[in-house]
């Protein structure tokens, strides 16, 4: 049965109705349904249809590539149309955040089958999710690359590819992670020697690399303060991101954990939070101090949206209103932070909520607690991990520095 553009738009204007868009959002979506209207008149178009939502997609991803259209018009455009296909097709819109293109969609049609089986593999290698995950991105980077250097398929990659694998990747990577990322290469050619695709390819990985040489930043007490004051409280998202901050703050976790946070994960009545870590799959339970609790229960109370079935204590301040993302939410929440308290860390390097934990395992260092101790509120495996952290104790380093007392000069000059 045929349907008219317009009443396309009709319905799909009725569809995201409920959704609880901010004005301004409808009125894109509207505008942005408009031009597609008009593209279809151009060729007396009148009917919807898929076709003409395959050409005009092609249209305005053509128009983007030549530079006429910037890239907030071109996913506003492209999204809206996916909208009234999705309404026409079955008579309502379930908005997600994003229709993202799967990670492994950059590799050609040799090296993906490739990177899939590499996966498959590190699941059976009993590694840690998030290992996996670092692994397999490492390794997608790295076969993307290799038809740049003209490698055909796996059983072309030589030696000398390798070599210059690492090379490659140490342009992209900061030099702190080049250890972590030689060490994805090492599994990747480990699995690419076993699958017998190839031999002898780990002796091009360099047996060490050089540790993280920069000192941790951190923020003294008052900077915490200054960042948490920051926010304006008389709005839902200034209460979301008080209680974000002083969450951060006050129990060191990790982003992905504070952003993970359920509503089970809290007891109220025994002032504790318990939740199963992402990185390590280990369980942790904190204290509820009095500051937090009363920041997330205002935040619960008074800015939480209402009617969602998301239970995730921290959620979108727009619609749809779900749980946020560490990966670039929870750093925007800390850096709009930094910058509207003028809070710099003491080496001036970083504006995450990674620099709140680190401070937090400062002020525990310098209230005398133990490394054991530290390490286990921060949730490391070991007590290696939390040991970055003592070059942030500059009184205790000094004590350990030698002086020149019993060493003699060889000579001096005349």
């Amino acid at each position: 049965m045929s349907v008219s553009i317009s009443d396309v738009i009709v319905q799909a204007d009725a569809a995201i109705g409920p959704l609880g868009h901010a004005p301004s959002t409808t009125m894109q979506y509207r505008w942005a349904w408009s031009q597609f209207a008009r593209f279809c008149s151009r060729d007396g178009i009148e009917e919807f249809s898929e076709e003409a939502v395959a050409s005009f997609v092609a249209f305005i991803a053509a128009e983007h590539r030549a530079g006429r259209f910037k890239d907030w018009k071109h996913r506003l455009l492209r999204k809206a149309v996916l909208v009234l296909s999705e309404v026409a097709r079955t008579g309502s819109y379930q908005w997600c955040l994003s229709r993202q293109a799967h990670p492994n969609d950059a590799l050609n049609a040799v090296f993906r089958p490739v990177q899939e089986q590499f996966e498959v593999w590190l699941q059976s290698q009993s590694v840690a999710v998030a290992t996996q995950s670092l692994y397999a991105t490492v390794s997608r980077t790295a076969l993307a690359w290799l038809p740049e250097r003209a490698v055909a398929d796996a059983q072309s990659i030589s030696v000398s590819d390798v070599s210059a694998m690492v090379v490659f990747l140490g342009g992209r990577y900061q030099p702190g992670s080049m250890r972590t990322v030689v060490s994805a290469l090492r599994v990747l050619c480990r699995f690419l020697e076993e699958s017998g695709s190839v031999t002898g390819l780990s002796h091009a990985i360099p047996a060490q690399m050089v540790r993280r040489v920069r000192s941790v930043g951190v923020v003294p007490a008052d900077g915490i303060d200054a960042l948490v004051n920051s926010t304006d409280i008389s709005t839902p998202m200034g209460l979301r991101d008080r209680a974000l901050l002083l969450l951060g703050a006050r129990t060191g976790l990790r982003p992905v954990d504070i952003a993970g946070l359920r509503l089970r994960d809290i007891d109220w009545a025994q002032a504790k939070i318990t939740l199963v870590q992402h990185k390590t799959g280990a369980v942790l339970t904190l204290p509820l101090l009095a500051d937090v609790g009363e920041a997330i229960a205002d935040y619960l109370l008074h800015g939480r949206p209402v009617g969602g079935e998301d239970d995730h204590v921290f959620l979108r301040s727009h619609a749809p209103y779900v749980g946020l993302r560490p990966c670039d939410s929870l750093y925007w929440v800390a850096s709009r932070a930094f910058a509207r308290s003028g809070t710099i860390t003491q080496n001036g390097t970083g504006r995450g909520f990674r620099v709140l934990r680190a401070s937090f395992a400062t002020r525990l260092l310098e209230g005398g607690t133990l490394l054991p101790v530290i390490s286990g509120a921060l949730g490391h495996r070991t007590i290696d991990s939390a040991k970055h952290y003592l070059s942030t104790d500059e009184t205790r380093m000094r004590a350990c520095c030698l002086d020149f007392a019993g060493i003699a000069p060889r000579g001096t000059r005349s």
